[in-house]
């Protein structure tokens, strides 16, 4: 496989991990985090 198919199959794989489930719940996890200074957040530390 060349180097371009590689990196076309690299980011093919990115994306469909980035739709799994857990993802999805992750990152609506991930805005309750204190790194994200966000006003609006279920926890305050």
């Amino acid at each position: 496989m060349s180097p371009a198919g590689r990196q076309v199959h690299f980011q093919m794989m990115r994306k469909k991990a980035a739709e799994h489930p857990a993802e999805q719940v992750g990152e609506e996890i991930r805005k309750l985090y204190s790194w994200n200074n966000e006003e609006d957040k279920l926890v305050n530390n």
